[in-house]
């Protein structure tokens, strides 16, 4: 073999190498480039899961803060409603009480009524000594009717009372009138003043009330 075969053989065999040498760098390209493409892939569906869970996240968030608004708004409403219908029932008490003052301020009516209060708070005492606390304009009035109301509960249960008005104390004159009475030595005691009354009807009579005064609301 001669120097110029020895040539052509070694260029041949350069050659070949180079050849390899270049199909295993685009080998590591190609294999480099989808491992690249993968875990690009890969990197963009996690950000694009994360962002989608971070969504859904600030919509509940916000679906929840709504609710949270509209219900406090809701109670609020409420609460002034409520407000607005405890103002409106207190003026109709306090006009009502107004309405009982007036009656104490006529004695043809006054009189029959106190006569009736004393009685039945006798009645419902069921003892034999009882004190009677009224307001010192009263005071004349209420010891005119004493006999008259222990005759007639004598009557009525067969029984004797000894009535008396109490002289330590008189109810407060802004009291739009009736009695508080006292037995078994101040330790039992019943309110029959008409604020007491006016109270107990109010509060037995609030639905109906409420009904006339409020139809519409909620």
């Amino acid at each position: 073999m001669n120097d110029q075969q020895v040539n052509q053989q070694i260029e041949q065999m350069v050659a070949f190498i180079n050849q390899e040498a270049l199909e295993k760098q685009n080998e590591i390209n190609v294999k480099a480039e989808e491992e690249f493409n993968i875990r690009k892939l890969t990197a963009v569906e996690a950000a694009r899961s994360k962002i989608s869970g971070e969504f859904e996240k600030k919509k509940k968030q916000i679906a929840i803060n709504q609710k949270i608004e509209r219900s406090t708004e809701l109670n609020a409403a409420r609460l002034r409603t409520l407000k607005a219908m405890d103002s409106e029932l207190q003026s109709v008490v306090a006009d009502a009480t107004t309405s009982l003052a007036k009656v104490s301020a006529n004695q043809a009516v006054y009189k029959p009524l106190m006569f009736k209060i004393l009685l039945q708070a006798c009645l419902t005492l069921c003892d034999p000594v009882v004190v009677v606390k009224v307001r010192l304009t009263d005071a004349p009035l209420v010891k005119e009717l004493l006999p008259s109301v222990s005759g007639e509960y004598n009557k009525v249960t067969g029984k004797e009372v000894k009535l008396s008005i109490d002289g330590s104390g008189f109810l407060d004159e802004k009291s739009a009138g009736g009695a508080v009475l006292y037995s078994n030595e101040g330790r039992i005691f019943l309110d029959n003043t008409f604020e007491s009354r006016l109270g107990i009807a109010y509060e037995q009579n609030m639905p109906v009330i409420r009904s006339m005064l409020f139809q519409n609301a909620i």
